[in-house]
């Protein structure tokens, strides 16, 4: 059993291995953790030039604007505010990127929070504490501006309410159910797949109060209110999300709506990528929480059927999350894989509730060194995977060009191409939306374009100065006719590339893993 001063210390240095991570840590997971929040509030609050993609196109718009502006907004307007340069260069891309790191660092602290409380044993507690702080979910995706990130705060203070709800004796006098019906409403205009995630709260919490109401009068009098409260909340999502996209409230914007409408298109999805029915399963579900962790919580699962059919239900009345966490689980594996697009970020609320339901089992104390030792080893292995390594590159790339960009002498054209890398979020770029509009600067995003089409995108403008962002390896594949008029500026290390990984192995070691930042030469014609 571990001591508390031992926890402690160690608990700490996970703390600020996850500071390290959300400050330092450039790894690129995947567009969204950009373009579903930074990108957005960025471009509305700073003078950037930035991307919209089509999530937030004013026909069809399927993410709501207050989830965005609440986590990354607040604090970019502050720091703007705040900024005594604003009006002429906004606010510096390091400073928007560490602030957004930041809002959502101090968000994942609200799930050790909730662990807290909802695992009363103290010895299972700090166990607890240890597997949720040292998973490598911690430290990559919940200290990213993903949409699913936000979702896996809502539910784990949504089981932090519905513990306290289903443990206050005076019901009627509690606010712990309103607060409960602001979280669910936030979390269904933050992704509507929450209402997966929420229905066995939503259901133990009705069946909670009708128990403790034991009238429909009494219990309609105990959930009137808090449903008031939900549909107020929705109101105010509802105006925000139709000034924000309409400017008037003629033609209201459901997002939720929108979203299910979306994706309820096979060939929607289709554009995203289709992915077999079992991968959620087989393949994100022991990628993220790691194969030990997957198997604890299905060894939980088939002992809690087994004591349900011996009809032995002392284990479920001991605590109210136990069953709960196993509807949650089951219910959203199985709807979630019915949709033939399957990312691993879409299981990420899973990882406490998880942690919870394994904790309060108290297999923890009886797993040994070797189940802690090979789970830091997977947990560390994948955080510097995800955290630094992957596509890590992009980001101080943006850095790197800014004042490249933004000190240009007046009437400079500057082309900036990005070939075979992930989507540059362009508001960290930093550059002024007035300098696109006048053709002073312009960008060029090639994603995973063929050679030709590369080589057709050189020739395309005459430009005072041209820079081409993409992988040292992929230089290796270049005709001499463009290498001879590329000049290496600046290296980035690390960046590994695992779309083009037959490319990096041939580049060797160094090269392989490094973005490269090059000027083209303007006495070059590219045919």
């Amino acid at each position: 059993m571990i001591s508390t001063r031992t926890f402690r210390w160690i608990y700490v240095g996970l703390w600020t291995l996850r500071i390290c991570f959300a400050l330092l840590g450039t790894g690129y997971i995947h567009p969204d953790e950009h373009m579903q929040n930074g990108e957005v509030t960025s471009g509305d609050l700073m003078p950037y030039h930035t991307i919209r993609t089509w999530e937030w196109s004013a026909v069809l718009p399927v993410r709501s604007i207050v989830p965005a502006f609440a986590t990354t907004g607040i604090p970019v307007w502050f720091a703007k505010v705040l900024s005594k340069e604003h009006l002429i260069q906004g606010v510096h891309p390091i400073l928007l990127f560490r602030l957004e790191r930041s809002a959502f660092l101090l968000l994942s602290g609200l799930i050790d929070y909730s662990l807290m409380s909802l695992v009363p044993t103290p010895s299972a507690r700090r166990l607890g504490l240890l597997l949720l702080a040292s998973s490598h979910v911690m430290n990559t995706f919940q200290v990213r501006p993903f949409s699913n990130s936000i979702e896996a705060v809502l539910i784990s203070l949504s089981l932090l309410f519905l513990r306290k709800i289903r443990s206050v004796k005076m019901l009627d006098k509690s606010y712990d159910i309103h607060l409960l019906a602001i979280t669910f409403v936030t979390g269904i205009f933050t992704r509507p797949t929450f209402l997966i995630f929420g229905a066995p709260i939503a259901f133990q919490v009705a069946l909670g109060t009708f128990i403790h109401a034991r009238t429909v009068t009494r219990w309609l009098r105990l959930v009137v209110p808090p449903l008031f409260t939900a549909a107020g909340t929705c109101t105010a999502f509802l105006v925000a999300d139709t000034l924000y996209f309409r400017g008037t409230l003629d033609d209201i914007v459901v997002t939720p709506f929108n979203f299910l409408m979306y994706n309820f298109a096979s060939q929607n999805l289709a554009e995203h990528g289709v992915h077999p029915r079992w991968l959620h399963i087989f393949v994100n579900l022991p990628m993220l929480f790691g194969p030990w962790i997957t198997w604890l919580a299905v060894r939980v699962i088939v002992d809690s059927a087994t004591l349900f059919n011996k009809k032995n239900d002392k284990s479920f009345e001991v605590d109210v999350l136990h069953p709960t966490i196993i509807q949650m689980i089951i219910l959203s594996l199985s709807v979630l894989s019915v949709q033939p697009h399957q990312e691993p970020r879409f299981l990420v609320p899973l990882l406490l509730p998880i942690i919870v339901l394994i904790a309060n089992t108290g297999q923890l104390a009886h797993v040994g060194k070797t189940f802690w030792v090979s789970c830091s080893i997977f947990n560390f292995v994948l955080a510097v995977l995800f955290g630094i390594l992957h596509q890590g590159g992009v980001v101080p790339s943006l850095f790197h060009l800014h004042p490249l960009v933004a000190n240009a002498s007046l009437g400079t054209r500057t082309n900036i191409i990005y070939w075979k890398t992930y989507m540059p979020p362009l508001h960290l770029l930093g550059v002024n939306e007035r300098d696109v509009a006048t053709g002073l600067v312009s960008f060029v995003d090639l994603a995973g374009a063929s050679q030709d089409d590369f080589a057709a995108s050189l020739s395309a403008d005459d430009y005072d100065k041209i820079f081409l962002v993409t992988p040292v390896a992929m230089r290796y594949t270049l005709p001499p006719a463009i290498t001879g008029c590329m000049e290496l500026n600046q290296t980035i290390f690390p960046h590994l590339d695992l779309d083009h990984i037959s490319e990096s192995i041939d580049a060797g070691v160094l090269d392989g893993l490094r973005l490269g930042v090059y000027t083209l030469s303007r006495n070059c014609v590219f045919v």
